[in-house]
């Protein structure tokens, strides 16, 4: 490709001494050639067709050269645009299979849920999270379902793993749900294992308080906690979380018992609204 680009140079850089060249010799074969001096211009045919044959196929070597570089351009041209097509048609396809992809674990989720709900024996409102606030002194979370969907205030809200909160606040297709891990919740509850009686409240962060627990009760490490049914909000028997830590108290009667919720609320997406338990009449 070097080779051909210094030849193309040395012609167009010397053109016109090659030219005037040419003329010479073209004119003195004129002269030669005739009837009488046909041996002296066969010559001169020979000396042209050794000087200016290998300069035609310098020319022609290069004018292929080019044309090899153009049609190179041409097919890569070609080539890139066919790329950027199936690169185009690859990201669709990847898009395409996220979609799917989010579309079969909203089923299996939805499929889990309806379950879950047909498992119940009491009438609920199903509802996805639209909205989080995980401060320390309001964690709450929005619901897409409200008063135009039966949704009042202090409605038990839940999920298959386990108790989420109650409505706090009621607008016509939203609802506001204080989570049970919130400062200002409290909730009825007992030990599944040994039936001891007392109160889960939030503490601001992921793990829960249960309350009034005394000295002597049995609880300990890794017993299951569920509501009690007692406040006429949660019914009875869901399951609010595990027993991680169990300590004396400081005022000597009453054990500091720590709760790891089951529902881990910042991976679900949606829940169940309770809007009749069976156990009280509404109003």
């Amino acid at each position: 490709m070097r080779s051909e680009r210094k030849v193309v140079s040395f012609l167009k850089k010397n053109q016109i001494v090659l030219a005037s060249l040419v003329l010479a010799l073209f004119s003195l074969h004129l002269a030669l050639t005739d009837r009488k001096e046909v041996a002296r211009g066969f010559i001169l045919k020979e000396v042209l067709s050794i000087t200016v044959t290998p300069m035609q196929r310098l020319v022609l070597a290069a004018s292929n050269g080019a044309a090899r570089v153009w049609s190179g351009y041409i097919y890569l041209a070609g080539v890139k645009e066919e790329n950027d097509s199936l690169k185009g048609a690859v990201s669709s396809l990847q898009e395409e299979n996220n979609r799917l992809k989010e579309e079969v674990i909203l089923n299996n989720r939805l499929r889990e849920l309806l379950a879950h709900k047909e498992a119940l024996q009491f009438k609920t409102v199903a509802a996805s999270i639209t909205g989080f606030s995980m401060d320390r002194w309001a964690r709450t979370v929005t619901i897409n379902k409200g008063l135009a969907e039966g949704i009042k205030k202090d409605l038990a809200v839940i999920s298959p793993e386990g108790v989420i909160g109650k409505t706090i606040e009621v607008n016509r297709h939203t609802s506001r749900v204080i989570l049970a891990t919130d400062l200002r919740s409290d909730i009825d509850a007992l030990v599944q294992r040994t039936r001891v009686k007392g109160v889960i409240e939030g503490s601001g962060t992921e793990d829960l308080i249960f309350k009034y627990i005394r000295q002597v009760d049995n609880v300990q490490a890794g017993d299951v906690v569920v509501t009690s049914g007692l406040s006429g909000v949660f019914p009875k028997g869901l399951v609010v979380g595990e027993i991680t830590r169990v300590e004396k108290g400081k005022d000597n009667f009453f054990k500091y018992v720590e709760v790891r919720p089951k529902a881990e609320v910042r991976k679900i997406e949606e829940v169940l609204v309770v809007t009749e338990t069976g156990f009280f009449e509404e109003e």
